[in-house]
């Protein structure tokens, strides 16, 4: 009998890196948790286990950790042992390991690809497989580094022990910064560093461990520097710096006249409590007054695709030769525009020309994929109302008044001669548009898990917020009293910037399932704001800007493991997710017409002071407001871009690949009875991330085994849900149980109880045996009277899967 792919691993692999100078340290066996699903609301784990790696690494001397150069995938001894090659160049590709070279095996034969060479090679004998030696000095040769000297000695410290259960995309992150940074100084350049990691894939812990392996290397012979725009960004990057630095992080602020943070070894500052935001001709006063040139040995800028503009440059040039490494989600390419400034065009327009190419990426489908963060479900919705185009002469003969003031409008009041969808809840109020969605929204969360879950509806302007807000804890009010519940506290609120103003309420949001549910905002929580438990994020706003669209998304990205949250409901009711895919291209900033929710595509534009008087709002009523379905659709991965794929679409691709295999009922079925061939099926779905469970739970199928799903749509049958199935198995093969042993046919007849209840599946569990009727009738031994086991299995399921 053939070993599968565990105990391949463990008599034909191992043994075989022993023998070729792999020791526990240079070997090492990478699980990632199962994929997530959006199945049900809210999501789930895959069943089994995730992905299993062994990861090959060169080790020097006595240093701390081993460092990963290359990906081997395992597959059982039956199968081709270049099989897994495609898999795991796949990985290679996306740079997920960052390692140089990739190799599968059987356990009798290996194949290998050479990612500085792009050849791929073999089959070869196992027991030739390269000796950690020759790997160490192939690796040395290749990338030019000489891991000897003491400057590689970065690339072999471990982390630091309060992150120390680094995820291996966090690792590979950290070794990519590091081979560029030698390889930098190798050729006597500047280190500048760009890493673009998925928003909740743990971005600040990544710089967190680099800079403390820098340390331990030797490296920060001057403070290091971390670098954001906003407060919550800044409190978030102290408490995990804190926790592996402690009294060594100081955060930048004016104390007793002087530098709070003089004495640490990591600063960590907005931009304007370094003064960055002064006008007088780009001076920086705490800045110049505190640091003097070339303070710092590392900067780290934080959502650089924000923060390197304008006034940052300062920063960077007053510490031309530290190590400058940006971080980012969304990394941005700046459209040329004769409006830019000289500045920004000199050294922060472009992330991608200041810092280079991004060393490493890390996506939001891939982190789904590995079961890092939250899978997403997108429901596209649409008020007809936005359809219609209003010119000033129609707006002017309604009557409209100033939505604050109540005061007629005037044509000098209506500063466009058109307004279209874009503009509704922004610079025109429809009266009833704002009420119809909310009260639409309102339905879907009720449908969709409930209404008490935790929203950030993303609106126009705050006082789009206000009006949501409103519409919203009445909605859940009127609930209530119908369910005869007590309602929960600040349920639905507005959250902006200032005092009282809604931004108090984002820590009872984070960590309270008892109140403040639904967050109305129009950009506060767009970035650096982390809510774990978050179910939905909701567009009541329109985009242009992808970089913004990202950050919002993200928002819902995040797995709560205590809440068994893993799905985030995306709510669209303003086609933004369109804007899935598309390349971070943006045009440089522009002055808008006077809302206050500008998409500025995410750079900060310092706003006038003092600020002026806002501009008229007109609402207009007298006009019905209808939501229409536009769809579902699930977020995927196509041509290496993130795609929302219908749901019909996402159903007929999955069907073709069933009917692929199996062209008709009959070879389907036998597919099917045959443990195996089904498994391998199904794996071979969920390898090209296609989940038959997700469709089966949006076509409402979820009484119907799988069998079932696939027979109605790949082959025109009548789907029969499982208790149907069971119990039709059970009458129509009443003179087959009649004629045998009865122990035996009590066991036969509990085969379909046990379908009933949990499918396939539960047929082909050891737990199948210890089920009490079937136990009791003498399980096994009680078929062996009236043939083999299996012979006599695999005609039951040939009837139970017949009838």
């Amino acid at each position: 009998m053939s070993y599968n792919e565990q105990e391949t691993r463990f008599f034909l692999i191992d043994p075989v890196l022993r023998d070729r100078g792999y020791n526990d340290h240079q070997w090492i066996k990478m699980e990632t948790p199962a994929p997530v699903e959006p199945t049900g609301p809210k999501g789930r784990r895959r069943k089994g286990s995730g992905r299993t790696d062994y990861l090959l690494c060169v080790q020097v001397g006595d240093m701390p950790k081993a460092l990963p150069v290359g990906v081997l995938e395992a597959k059982k001894e039956t199968e081709d042992p270049l099989k897994g090659m495609q898999q795991a160049k796949g990985y290679a590709d996306c740079r997920r390991f960052e390692v140089k070279y990739v190799f599968a095996t059987n356990g009798h034969f290996y194949g290998e690809f050479d990612y500085f060479t792009n050849l791929q090679g073999g089959p070869f004998p196992f027991s030739n497989f390269p000796p950690h030696l020759d790997l160490t000095a192939r690796y040395a040769k290749n990338t030019g580094i000489d891991i000897s000297k003491p400057e590689a000695a970065m690339l072999f410290q471990a982390d630091s022990p309060a992150w120390s259960l680094t995820r291996y995309y966090q690792d590979a992150a950290i070794r990519a910064a590091f081979e560029k940074i030698i390889r930098c100084r190798q050729q006597g350049e500047t280190a500048r560093v760009l890493l673009t990691l998925a928003t909740g894939s743990g971005k600040t812990i990544i710089a967190t461990n680099l800079l403390w392996r820098l340390g331990q290397a030797g490296q920060l012979p001057k403070p290091a520097l971390f670098l954001c725009d906003r407060d919550e960004l800044r409190e978030q990057a102290y408490t995990k710096l804190k926790a592996a630095f402690g009294d060594n992080v100081r955060i930048v602020k004016t104390e007793k006249g002087g530098n709070a943070a003089a004495n640490a070894r990591i600063h960590i500052a907005t931009y304007q409590t370094l003064g960055l935001d002064d006008e007088d001709d780009g001076f920086a006063s705490f800045l110049s007054q505190h640091y003097g040139e070339d303070a710092f040995s590392v900067i780290i800028i934080d959502e650089c695709h924000r923060s390197a503009w304008g006034k940052w440059s300062e920063v960077l040039k007053r510490n031309g030769g530290a190590i400058h490494i940006g971080l980012t989600a969304t990394p941005r390419k700046l459209q040329e525009s004769k409006h830019a400034t000289a500045e920004d065009q000199e050294i922060t327009a472009n992330n991608h020309k200041y810092f280079g190419e991004p060393v490493y990426e890390y996506t939001l489908i891939q982190a789904q994929e590995d079961g890092y963060l939250a899978a997403c479900e997108i429901v596209k919705r649409k008020a007809d109302i936005d359809k219609r185009v209003f010119t000033k002469e129609e707006i002017l003969k309604a009557a409209v008044k100033d939505i604050r003031t109540g005061k007629p409008l005037t044509e000098a009041d209506l500063t466009k001669d058109e307004y279209t969808g874009k503009d509704f809840d922004d610079e025109l109020f429809i009266e009833l548009r704002t009420p119809t969605m909310c009260e639409d929204l309102f339905r879907l969360l009720c449908a969709n898990g409930g209404p008490e879950q935790k929203v950030i509806i993303f609106c126009n302007r705050e006082i789009h917020a206000d009006r949501v807000a409103m519409q919203m804890n009445n909605l859940y009010a009127r609930w209530c009293k119908e369910h005869n519940q007590t309602p929960k506290d600040h349920y639905a609120f507005k959250c902006m910037g200032g005092p009282n103003n809604g931004a108090d309420m984002i820590e009872p949001m984070r960590g309270s399932g008892e109140r403040a549910f639904i967050a109305c905002t129009v950009d506060l929580l767009e970035a650096g704001v982390d809510i774990e438990r978050l179910n939905a994020v909701v567009f009541f706003r329109y985009l242009q800007s992808p970089i913004k669209f990202y950050q919002m998304v993200g928002r819902g990205t995040r797995i709560h493991e205590e809440t068994q949250k893993y799905k985030f409901w995306l709510y669209d009711y303003t086609d933004v997710t369109n804007l899935f895919g598309t390349d971070f291209i943006t045009k440089p900033p522009r002055p808008r017409g006077g809302g206050d929710g500008g998409d500025d595509g995410g750079i900060i534009v310092d706003p006038p002071w003092p600020p002026p008087e806002p501009p008229s709002v007109a609402e207009m009523g007298g006009h019905w407001v209808t939501v229409t379905p536009q769809g579902r659709f699930i977020l995927t991965s196509r041509g290496g871009r993130d795609t929302p794929i219908p749901v019909d679409e996402y159903r007929r691709e999955v069907i073709q690949r069933v009917v692929s295999e199996a062209h008709n009922l009959d070879e389907f079925r036998q597919l099917w009875i045959e443990t195996q061939k089904r498994r391998s099926l199904i794996n071979h779905l969920l390898g090209d991330n296609f989940s038959p469970e997700v469709i089966r739970e949006i076509d409402q199928m979820t009484d119907f085994d799988l069998y079932d799903f696939f027979g109605h749509h790949g082959y025109k049958v009548r789907a029969l849900k499982r208790t149907e199935r069971g119990n039709l198995y059970i009458s129509s093969n009443a003179g087959w149980f009649g004629g045998m042993d009865a122990k035996a046919a009590v066991v036969l007849k509990g085969l379909g109880h046990q379908f009933s209840q949990g499918g396939t599946e539960a047929l082909e569990t050891p737990a199948l045996w210890e089920v009490p009727e079937i136990k009791l009738a003498g399980g096994l031994a009680a078929l062996k009277k009236i043939g083999k086991p299996v012979a006599v299995m695999h005609e039951a399921k040939g009837r139970l899967f017949g009838v």
